[in-house]
């Protein structure tokens, strides 16, 4: 009943969500890019949400999968890059590339590294502390599919599923004889790629192997990114009577080493190229090494139903410097974060034949550890190294099901219990001495300065309705329940009262097909949040903390997806997405989320081999991070970016080119008190890719 009397507030707002009507509609005209959403995906199963058919269509929120030809069509270079395009996506990067990089999901500004989960096949990439997802940790030619469900998830996947959910498919080992590919590429910035992956088996085995190395010195100085992957997956898959059991297991490594460069002034932004490539950090960066290993397993008993069971551990370590001093030992100003986590799912899915329909009903379970301690100032300089150490433990377990019914109607409904305890410990090294008689000793340890220690019961729910009036046409309304706890970041300095946030998103939304050539759907949205975490100033004491929001934040908007097949030859994809972020009870959008986003791709298939495109991505103006009234910095002002690219095809070799932002656009995508942290301008790139051996 509480979900249902919020989520009816949220419709009632009919001002504002005519307003977003008609920003939409203006939206439509310019178009975006847009990924196979419908046509392409109708008969392949969707794993991230649930559906009535299992199938992207029937998808009760609004949805977007990119597959491995929207991949390989694309000009991205990035993955970050890559989601940007989609309806309501938002990169805000603060190196310019996807390292170091948030992408913001229905305008969550600078939390969107808490409040947009991203799932690397089901399994958690965001970590533990304010660094998120780390993007730059998986190439674009391991990925499969990517399936973004905006205002879903809360149920299925629990703390931070607030904005949405990006699940991130990898490519899986084939078996049969031994084939493989290589992946070169050379761009602007001194870029350098290359990367080659192996695949093959026998009877009930198969394996794949992939690795590569990309370096870049980037537009900054001090901006360079050189990282190395690689990942072993072996897979058992047997045939005859236990064909019912999928076993995999997967291990992944990955290594970076990157600059900082830190923030511009407003004053070199507006001067020279060489005033806007500088950087007041030349020593500031860091390097990671993040490994990960996963084991799987699927077992289909038919009748009986399907259980799915995972386990995943992750280690991450990750020196940095930020804010060099040459005055200072660069031993005694170093710092360092080491990560462990630890995940383990298990789900039973049930089909069940009932008043002349087949329904579908969910369990699940999820638990996870991690052990986070980050290091500051050297690892023991005496009363002035920190050490930071919080423990999290999560517990979840959910329920759902599927019911249709006659007509095309289909109820999807779920909810979901949750226990997250969290151990938080502030540590100093100091010395401590102790006078006994007659002997004196001292001793140098490292000794708490604060702890807190907090445990949290969360619930979330998810009611969705669909209705297929057509096989070409469907609508659904929806509304869900989510939360978010602290991380131990937000609770390494914050007041003591800082508690989880929770909040209620409605949908209505329409997706419409017509035979191979045309596909639209549009999604108006609201979400209200109560308690929202974020870090600013205490009116009374002028100290930043993390907080809660005192008033209630809502966010009202709409997404719009089409695409257009006007001949054979010549296709039009199209997205944008309009949102207003506002505090309830101040009239001010929340800092550093556009209003208006929107993207436009057109592709000319010349020939069988041959395929050129056109995109241009546009991001509204944005308010300084710092500016929660929006009226005591400059605004950052909104931007296009033109990208150009062709590939042709012959044998068994892709040759892509292209230049990424044609016009030479000078932009920001997040700014503080008026010091920007991106600039980015154009970039030419050069692949080969899929060389078949």
């Amino acid at each position: 009943m509480v979900l249902a009397a919020r989520a009816a507030s949220l419709l009632q707002m009919n001002t504002l969500i005519t307003q977003a009507l008609r920003a939409g509609c203006l939206l439509a005209l310019g178009a975006a890019h847009a990924s196979d959403l419908f046509v392409g995906d109708l008969p392949t199963i969707v794993v991230t949400p649930s559906s009535a058919d299992g199938s992207a269509f029937t998808v009760p929120h609004s949805l977007s999968v990119i597959t491995a030809s929207d991949i390989e069509n694309s000009s991205s270079t990035n993955l970050g890059e890559l989601l940007s395009r989609e309806a309501g996506l938002n990169l805000k990067s603060f190196s310019g590339g996807d390292k170091n990089a948030a992408v913001d999901i229905r305008g969550m500004g600078d939390t969107a590294v808490s409040n947009v989960l991203i799932l690397v096949d089901g399994v958690r990439l965001n970590e533990a502390d304010l660094s998120g997802a780390d993007l730059s940790s998986l190439a674009l030619t391991d990925i499969r599919r990517v399936e973004i469900v905006r205002g879903g998830g809360a149920v299925r996947y629990g703390d931070g599923a607030v904005g949405g959910v990006i699940n991130i498919l990898t490519r899986r080992p084939v078996s049969g004889a031994l084939n493989g590919s290589v992946e070169s590429q050379l761009a602007t910035y001194d870029g350098r790629a290359l990367r080659a992956s192996a695949t093959g088996g026998s009877g009930d085995w198969s394996a794949r192997l992939a690795a590569g190395r990309s370096t870049s010195n980037g537009y900054r100085d001090n901006s360079e990114l050189n990282r190395s992957d690689g990942s072993f997956e072996l897979r058992y898959l047997p045939d005859g009577a236990l064909d019912a059991l999928d076993a995999y297991v997967r291990v992944s490594v990955h290594q970076d080493q990157y600059g900082l460069p830190g923030p511009v002034s407003a004053a070199a932004f507006a001067g020279s190229e060489a005033e806007r490539r500088s950087t007041r950090a030349p020593f500031d960066g860091g390097r990671t090494d993040d490994r990960m290993v996963t084991l799987g397993t699927h077992f289909d008993w038919g009748t009986y139903g399907e259980l799915e069971l995972l386990a995943n551990w992750r280690d991450r370590d990750n020196p940095y410097l930020i804010g060099y001093s040459a005055a200072i030992p660069e031993a005694d100003q170093a710092n360092r974060i080491e990560s462990q986590k630890q995940e383990w799912q298990a789900r039973y899915r049930l089909d069940v034949e009932a008043s002349g329909h087949k329904h579908s009903f969910g369990l699940g379970m999820h638990w996870q550890t991690a052990d986070y301690t980050r290091h500051e100032n050297g690892e023991a300089v005496l009363g002035n190294s920190a050490r930071r150490v919080g423990e999290l433990e999560g517990m979840g377990g959910y329920a759902e099901a599927t019911l249709r019914g006659s007509n095309g109607l289909a109820l999807n409904l779920g909810a979901r219990v949750n226990r997250l305890a969290s151990d938080f410990r502030d540590e100093k090294y100091t010395q401590e001495c102790v006078t006994y008689f007659p002997p004196t000793g001292c001793v140098d340890a490292f000794r708490p300065q604060g702890a807190s220690r907090n445990t949290w019961r969360n619930q979330a729910y998810e009611l969705g309705l669909t209705w297929q009036t057509r096989p070409e046409q469907m609508f659904f309304v929806s509304a869900s329940q989510h939360f978010r706890a602290p991380n131990v970041d937000e609770l390494a300095l914050a007041t003591t009262d800082l508690r989880p946030q929770t909040g209620v998103t409605a949908e209505l939304g329409m997706r419409l097909k017509y035979d191979t050539r045309v596909e639209f759907s549009a999604t108006v949205f609201g979400m209200r949040n109560e308690d929202e975490i974020y870090f600013g100033q205490d009116p009374s004491s002028g100290s930043s903390l993390n907080r809660n929001y005192e008033q209630a934040t809502r966010r009202l908007g709409l997404e719009l997806q089409g695409r257009w097949r006007f001949s054979p030859a010549w296709m039009l994809v199209a997205n944008g997405g309009y949102v207003q972020p506002r505090f309830s009870d101040i009239d001010a959008d929340i800092p550093h989320v556009p209003r208006v986003t929107a993207n436009a791709r057109v592709e000319w298939t010349a020939s069988e081999a041959w395929l050129l495109s056109a995109n241009v991505r546009y991001v509204g103006q944005r308010y300084d991070g710092n500016d929660q009234t929006n009226r005591d910095f400059p605004v950052l002002p909104a931007y296009s970016v033109y990208d150009l690219s062709t590939r042709y095809r012959f044998g068994d070799i892709d040759l892509t080119a292209a230049v990424l932002n044609l016009f030479d656009e000078v932009y920001s995508t997040v700014a503080y008190s008026a010091l920007a942290i991106l600039i980015d301008l154009l970039a030419v790139s050069i692949r080969v890719n899929h060389v078949r051996v």
